[in-house]
């Protein structure tokens, strides 16, 4: 990828005036400006000068703003664009985001409001640009450092004690026979805690290593790729805790036999924490960028209310019951909005750490198909629990996994309305059972509208909802979020005018190991390997 000059600024603007103030501006602020009065020839500027920065006016003759962003995107840079808009053009701004813009300002332009922008911008491309040189780095050294293991066939102890990387070697016992200082310092271990006394499997899990012995077994020569693979799993502490760690092994031969194993790690708990930082601070950028949306949604709440306490003024008006009774009913219905907005947008804004506890799946399913049989009733939905007896209990942040199903249950009653789907009786069926991959599955199925092909994808990206108006898109994402949080999975069937199946994986392991890693993949060892994410 390439790398944009960071203090450079490409103007694209067909008016004069207010390509001349804005270069002024930026000047004075220390930028170098380019400036293009045409988006072909803004274009063809960012070409040969590749700036970082872009603001791009949205209309303009010939190519518009829009089409700047969206050839920008595909280059192979690192650039920001940040559109400009006039008056009305919202959803144009909206559609902008949606094709990763930046940031939009408004005319006319404040120095205030331009220079947030630009300074979002920068923050946003050093952090990926930190983020692509450690883990470039990181896969270099891992690289460098397996070959050097392959090329040695005598251990030289002062280069394995003073190697910034854990070195963790056993025996043909599995018995651990070096333990250098970098792995000493990750896991709070002293050698003599650990040499001669504990065994790899003691630190990797015991279906790791057996998979690692397995596969070299099968094969009389090792190929370069085994030797050259890397995967990463945990490590067990003095404190009992599992620390994410990038790992590669290499069995050990002497004339044919097997002498023994090294693994040599490095620690990961830096790289996961700026991919959380680069979650987060893209998570609130997608909030307050789309505010418009959000603000749309509250004000088609407000108008419920306003309607609402209307229908019941008038009832206490006119002595009516029947007024009173609908009245109260449509602002139980907007209050119950509001609070699920509100409670959506804290689930997705917040760094939330889940609070693991062993418990059982049928009894969360449950209680939500519970909570939801009314709003079931009001839509003429037959709400149905099929859960399969005799499941094991599951490490799960159990509030989390109630909102994750509630508003999956929410989704799919709404898309069961006989307005939306045409049938008469629409139905939903929650069903809890065993998955050959993963520890549980629970599928919410419906006999709906079901999803257009082209919006299977976007479901779960920012703010996309096919509910128009009605809708904010928060639902699925935080679903999306809740689920990886777990490292979990969300999967999708659907057939437009039949229905749909969403469906909730949740892994094996002990929670304290899902603390360390990201959205898991199903395993095929151990519980103890972090794996890799997923969809």
């Amino acid at each position: 990828m390439a790398e944009a000059n960071l203090h450079h600024v490409l103007l694209i603007d067909d008016e004069e005036g207010i390509r001349k103030v804005m270069s002024i501006a930026l000047r004075d602020a220390g930028y170098v400006v380019w400036i293009a009065e045409s988006g072909e020839q803004g274009l063809e500027i960012f070409g040969r000068e590749l700036p970082a920065l872009v603001l791009t006016d949205i209309k303009m003759p010939g190519m518009d703003g829009i089409e700047v962003l969206r050839r920008i995107k595909a280059m192979e840079t690192d650039s920001e664009v940040i559109i400009i808009t006039g008056h009305g053009e919202m959803e144009l701004a909206i559609s902008a985001l949606q094709l990763e813009a930046s940031d939009f300002i408004t005319k006319p332009i404040h120095d205030e409001a331009l220079f947030v922008a630009l300074k979002r911008a920068e923050e946003k491309i050093s952090l990926k640009r930190q983020l692509r040189d450690y883990t470039e780095n990181l896969e270099l050294r891992v690289k460098e450092a397996t070959a050097e293991v392959r090329r040695i066939s005598d251990f030289q102890a002062n280069l394995i004690d003073d190697s910034l990387d854990g070195i963790v070697a056993g025996d043909a016992d599995r018995k651990v026979v070096i333990f250098n200082t970098s792995a000493q310092r990750l896991t709070g271990y002293g050698e003599e805690e650990v040499v001669g006394q504990l065994t790899l499997e003691d630190l990797y899990g015991k279906e790791l290593v057996d998979h690692w012995l397995s596969r070299q077994s099968q094969k009389s020569e090792p190929s370069s790729e085994d030797l050259s693979a890397h995967q990463d799993t945990t490590i067990l502490s003095r404190q009992g805790k599992r620390i994410p760690i990038r790992l590669t092994h290499t069995i050990l031969e002497e004339k044919g036999q097997k002498v023994g194993c090294v693994t040599f790690f490095q620690d990961l708990r830096e790289i996961r924490r700026l991919e959380k930082q680069l979650v987060q601070s893209e998570r609130l950028a997608a909030i307050g960028q789309t505010s418009a949306t959000i603000a749309h949604a509250i004000k088609n709440i407000v108008g419920g209310l306003k309607g609402g306490m209307f229908v019941v003024n008038k009832g206490f008006e006119l002595a009516n019951q029947e007024y009173l009774q609908n009245g109260w009913d449509m602002v139980q219905r907007n209050i119950a909005k509001i609070s699920s907005l509100a409670m959506d947008l804290l689930t997705y804004s917040k760094e939330r750490r889940p609070e693991y506890r062993l418990a059982q799946v049928n009894e969360v399913a449950g209680e939500v198909v519970e909570l939801m049989k009314v709003r079931a009733e009001e839509f003429k939905v037959n709400l149905i629990l099929e859960a399969t007896d005799g499941l094991e209990p599951v490490a799960m942040d159990v509030s989390g996994i109630h909102q994750c199903l509630v508003n999956l249950l929410s989704n799919a009653i709404d898309a069961c309305w006989p307005e939306i789907c045409g049938h008469e009786q629409g139905q939903v069926v929650v069903r809890t059972c065993r998955h050959p991959d993963w520890a549980i599955c629970v599928e919410v199925e419906d006999n709906g509208c079901g999803i257009e092909e082209s919006d299977k994808e976007k479901i779960f990206t920012n703010f996309f909802s096919t509910k128009g108006a009605d809708g904010t898109g928060l639902g699925l994402m935080n679903v999306q979020k809740i689920a990886r949080e777990h490292q979990g999975r969300m999967e999708v069937e659907s057939v437009p005018h039949k229905g749909s199946v969403f469906r909730l994986l949740l892994p094996t392991g002990p929670a304290e190991e899902r603390e360390n890693g990201s959205e898991s993949q199903p395993r095929e060892n151990s519980n103890l390997e972090s794996p890799s994410a997923g969809a």
